[in-house]
């Protein structure tokens, strides 16, 4: 039997070039949609009535024309607090759901104010590009400069609010800066978890550039079972860059999302609130 060689390069270049196109198909796909895929967000009707077990203010704060951010302020009961808590919170879900998380930390001492970034929960908008994060950011962290001093102000991020967190500690004089599951740079996460290439990525969000600007102390937390944002390739590469200025903490068994649910964290957090 004769084999037809030049039939079968004919088709392997078809199948290779099929593949090629798929896969170039999907890199524009990501590009244009980027946002959809790194924004997980729950949306709530603007008529959305929160319930807590605990008192709480709902708050909007403009970041632009026609753009404003909803929040909630989560208060000590009948005593006064020693300060506040800016939390940016991770990539899905709404307030409605991290806002569980306040009495952790007004039993601690500190009110604390959660924020929905534009397009989750009853917040305007959508992001377009990165520069509309740190804005947004800034603007919030305004507003709690109107309501505490600044002296008296921590700021906290959990996963994709690490970088947020991070830039407004950069370019503002809090107390104390907590990250909580951090990326060195988003960019460079997202290419360690997909096979896409960097240059596609519009969101840069370099944490390990906003950290050199940080005045003050800084502290980090991480699950040593955090198989999405992994420790070795993040907040330990973030300590290793600032060993003087970062306390790093690993928390033990703990993966992604469960990190404060944890004994060990809450006692680690208890304590650190306790000395400020």
């Amino acid at each position: 039997m004769k084999i037809n060689f030049k039939k079968i390069r004919r088709r392997l270049l078809r199948i290779i070039m099929t593949i090629i196109i798929i896969i170039l198909s999907g890199y524009l796909f990501l590009y244009i949609r980027q946002e959809h895929f790194f924004f997980n967000p729950k949306v709530l009707e603007k008529d959305y009535i929160y319930t807590f077990d605990q008192p709480f203010e709902e708050i909007t704060i403009p970041v632009e024309k026609d753009v404003a951010l909803n929040a909630l302020l989560f208060k000590r009961k009948n005593i006064p607090s020693k300060g506040v808590i800016l939390y940016f919170h991770g990539n899905a879900g709404a307030i409605h759901e991290w806002g569980m998380r306040a009495p952790l930390y007004t039993e601690n001492g500190f009110d604390i104010l959660f924020v929905d970034y534009r397009g989750y929960g009853k917040s305007d908008g959508f992001y377009k590009k990165e520069s509309e994060l740190y804005h947004d950011a800034q603007k919030v962290y305004d507003y709690v400069k109107t309501r505490y001093v600044e002296k008296n102000i921590i700021v906290l991020g959990f996963s994709l609010g690490t970088g947020f967190a991070s830039y407004v500690a950069s370019k503002n004089n809090p107390k104390l800066l907590i990250l909580e599951a951090p990326y060195y740079a988003w960019n460079k996460f997202i290419t360690s978890i997909a096979p896409v290439p960097t240059i596609l990525i519009n969101y840069e969000i370099p944490s390990y550039k906003f950290l050199a600007e940080v005045t003050c102390p800084i502290y980090i937390y991480h699950g040593t079972n955090d198989f999405l944002i992994k420790p070795e390739e993040n907040s330990k590469r973030l300590e290793a860059l600032y060993p003087n200025k970062i306390k790093h903490v690993m928390i033990k068994g703990a993966g992604h999302n469960d990190i404060y649910v944890t004994k060990q964290y809450y006692n680690e957090i208890k304590q650190l609130l306790n000395r400020y």
